[in-house]
């Protein structure tokens, strides 16, 4: 009976760390090089030009994911030249531009490097100061991308399901042009939103997006699917009988 007992109390301690693991560490930030998106946004499928970019006042669609100032719902509320985001956006989740010129510049940032997408900030001539929100068309596990002119400051990523609740709030500090990656800690594919914001002095702008979505279902093939399985239980219990 004590060794019962002993088996369950380390069961239980098992499973209380895998979940306090779980609850602290939803997100792992991962190489860019180690994740398996087989979806990458360039931006080359848009507009751009030479800075100050080509101004875009509404929502960007790019590489089959959409991008925008903020999902409906979020709060911003500047700090001098850089936008901050707040509030939990609404459900199902859904982007918002900003206002007239203060929502996104796609730039031909260089010969190799092509177009790239930056945040207008808000205050007039500010670019890469801005957030950048961006909705995948369907739910994913992992996340990366390319930063572009970054002079060490701050970046705040806030990954969203799709009804609008928050999985993880990362901070990058510092910042550095680089690749990153992060992928959920148990595989679950539920990210389906990404706000990131930022204060550095240099502004960031961002290349080579790579996720790896699931389509999301429409509501008659849902509806379809719903019948199927209907069908299926009533077929399963008239051979049982």
């Amino acid at each position: 009976m004590q060794r019962s007992h002993q088996a369950l109390a380390a069961a239980i301690v098992l499973f209380l760390s895998a979940g306090a693991h779980a609850a602290a560490m939803p997100i792992d930030q991962v190489p860019y090089a180690s994740l398996g998106g087989t979806k990458v946004v360039t931006f080359g499928d848009v507009a751009g030009s030479a800075l100050p970019g080509t101004n875009y006042d509404g929502i960007v669609f790019s590489g089959g994911a959409s991008f925008a100032e903020r999902f409906s719902g979020q709060d911003n509320t500047p700090a001098g030249a850089f936008d901050v985001l707040s509030g939990r956006p609404t459900d199902p989740l859904a982007l918002t531009a900003g206002p007239a010129n203060q929502n996104l510049s796609v730039i031909d940032y260089s010969s190799s490097q092509g177009n790239v997408l930056a945040g207008l900030g808000p205050v007039p001539g500010t670019i890469g100061t801005g957030a950048v929100s961006m909705l995948f068309p369907g739910n994913t596990a992992q996340f990366g991308f390319q930063l572009i002119a970054s002079n060490g400051g701050m970046a705040t990523l806030d990954f969203f399901m799709r009804d609008g609740s928050l999985i993880e709030s990362i901070v990058l500090n510092p910042l550095a042009g680089d690749f990153y990656g992060f992928r959920r800690d148990a595989g679950q594919q539920d990210i389906a939103g990404i706000s990131i914001f930022n204060n550095d002095p240099d502004g960031i702008a961002f290349d080579n997006v790579r996720y790896d979505a699931q389509a999301v279902p429409e509501p008659g093939t849902l509806a379809l699917l719903g019948l199927g399985l209907a069908g299926l239980a009533t077929r399963r219990r008239g051979t049982a009988s």
